[in-house]
């Protein structure tokens, strides 16, 4: 009995056609026969001098290459062995048309795109994607594809909503103005924004203020007051300037 797992129809072996014949006129008495192309296991069929054979009672084929008679033929007779193909998953490497998988498609080497693919679902990739993009946009106006997302400065945050990931962008700059009204780009309030006017180094904590020559020596702060709470100590190292309220918000 051959074989069907993993095919659609009946089992082939591995070839690009569907029927694979062979024609055969011994010279002589001769009962094996070698299939060229191979063949599966239950999936051929032979014929001599026209006459359909009974694999079992009139040869065996067992082996994926041999044929044997089990009534030699001799001279002058005619042997035809055909040998069925069929359609093997195993084997499938590209498509003409829509492909559609009802279940789940595993694959185990490399998969390649060309053009759009889109997945309902979950989707696990195990190494990397080559050539996939992440659309990016600011305060909802889209600013463009990128492979790479670089994210540059300290206390970047994220947090996943739904199908987006909100990336909230602290240090490295200084803090920019202050903390807009809005995140809507287009809407007034996200060129007003607000910045505390105090801030309190609490007890048992340090805050060093050292700037090298190179950076001028100055330091700066939006801030109208900083408490120095009981336990607590501020420092600003020798050269060094700080220099409060720069915006001149809180005189």
């Amino acid at each position: 009995m051959a074989d069907k797992s993993g095919y659609i129809g009946r089992s082939p072996s591995d070839s690009s056609i569907t029927i694979a014949r062979q024609h055969y006129n011994p010279t002589g008495v001769q009962t094996d026969f070698t299939f060229n192309s191979g063949y599966t296991v239950g999936l051929i069929d032979a014929y001599l001098n026209g006459v359909k054979l009974i694999e079992g009672n009139d040869y065996t084929a067992s082996d994926g290459s041999i044929v044997g008679l089990t009534t030699a033929a001799i001279s002058l007779d005619t042997l035809e062995l055909v040998a069925y193909k069929a359609f093997n998953l195993g084997f499938v490497n590209s498509s003409v048309a829509d492909f559609t998988v009802g279940t789940n498609l595993n694959v185990s080497g490399n998969a390649t795109v060309t053009g759009n693919a889109t997945v309902t679902g979950n989707t696990t990739f195990n190494g990397t994607v080559t050539g996939a993009t992440v659309g990016v946009s600011s305060a909802g106006t889209s600013i463009g594809n990128a492979k790479t997302l670089n994210f540059v400065g300290t206390g970047n945050t994220f947090a996943v909503e739904g199908d987006a990931v909100n990336i909230s962008i602290a240090g490295g700059g200084g803090g920019g103005l202050g903390t807009a009204l809005s995140d809507v780009k287009t809407e007034p309030g996200a060129q007003i924004f607000t910045t505390p006017r105090n801030t309190t180094i609490s007890a048992g904590s340090s805050l060093f203020i050292d700037v090298s020559a190179g950076d001028g020596g100055v330091a700066f702060t939006k801030l109208g007051r900083i408490h120095v709470a009981v336990g607590a100590t501020l420092h600003v190292g020798s050269g060094s300037t700080l220099a409060m309220d720069v915006l001149n918000l809180f005189i």
